[in-house]
């Protein structure tokens, strides 16, 4: 009997896309190819197998007898070498921590305290991701996220791990060359430095402290609150640090002094996010056991 190689992979893909979807455009979307590549993919294999497999139908195509015939043993096939696939990937990566935190939460208390997770956890691999966007932890971009707020989903579990508040803070050089400030009411005659995600910050924390709206003769935008700090220890203005975390920058109480009291009546809250099944893992309990001993320092 002659011998018939098999179809490559990218041509059984293709098969399976399209007796889905019924369409070769649609097939292509799926697998990010071009219709003519899916079309021309197809053609190849009814050729080595020399006999037809889709008919077309108008716009769409449809399996012939033989293609369902086939169909039947490609489809799990595929199957299972995908299953195959994911659970040699997830063996790999099983001891991979996958963590999206917000820049400054990564600088005041990751980074300081990652030594000590390493040497407690050498088997651990602990991987950060430092952004201000939104990380996906339902459908596993990463196992966990550290953000202000909650997340409201049932496959969702939301930790609190520490409540902060806005505390200004200025430059002793700038402190000395600016206004005398001996209310929040002062903050009206100076350079406000803001943080573009939280443009509304500086009022919140004047409301806090028994005020309105906080007007200023000047003020500064960046896109992060490291950049704010960090223009602020230039002397460029007053920021909001997050207290008590503001305590960990570096810096401070030198070159970034306190300006006032922080406002403890308007606060919100980091929170530990992750899956609602995975907080039994040991991997998750570990990092959120090193977190929330990192944090006691800060009470």
């Amino acid at each position: 009997m002659k011998r018939i190689d098999l179809p490559s992979m990218p041509a059984l893909q293709a098969f399976e896309r399209a007796a889905a979807r019924s369409s070769f455009a649609d097939a292509a979307r799926d697998l990010g190819r071009t219709p003519s590549a899916v079309s021309h993919a197809i053609k190849e294999m009814e050729t080595r197998l020399g006999t037809t497999l889709f008919e077309r139908v108008g716009r769409t195509v449809r399996l012939t007898q033989a293609g369902a015939s086939y169909l039947e043993a490609v489809e799990p096939a595929l199957s299972n070498l995908r299953a195959a696939t994911q659970r040699i990937a997830r063996s790999e990566e099983r001891n991979v921590i996958r963590i999206s935190a917000l820049p400054f939460f990564t600088s005041a208390v990751l980074l300081p305290n990652l030594p000590r997770f390493e040497a407690e956890h050498p088997h651990y691999d602990l991987r950060i991701e430092t952004t201000n966007a939104y990380a996906d932890v339902l459908n596993g971009e990463v196992d966990i996220a550290l953000r202000f707020g909650e997340e409201r989903n049932e496959g969702l579990v939301c930790k609190p791990l520490i409540s902060v508040c806005g505390q200004p803070v200025a430059s002793p050089a700038y402190l000395r060359s600016a206004a005398p400030i001996a209310e929040p009411a002062d903050l009206q005659q100076h350079t406000l430095i803001h943080v573009r995600s939280n443009v509304q910050a500086w009022d919140e924390w004047y409301r806090a402290m028994g005020g309105d709206r906080l007007g200023s003769t000047g003020n500064l935008s960046f896109d992060s609150i490291l950049g704010a700090l960090d223009a602020a220890t230039k002397g460029l203005g007053i920021a909001l640090g997050m207290y008590p975390l503001i305590s960990a920058y570096r810096g401070y109480g030198e070159d970034l002094v306190p300006v006032l009291g922080p406002a403890v009546e308007w606060s919100t809250r980091y929170n530990f996010i992750c899956q609602r099944t995975a907080l039994e893992d040991r991997k998750i309990q570990a990092t959120l056991k090193w977190l929330e001993d990192s944090l006691a320092a800060f009470a």
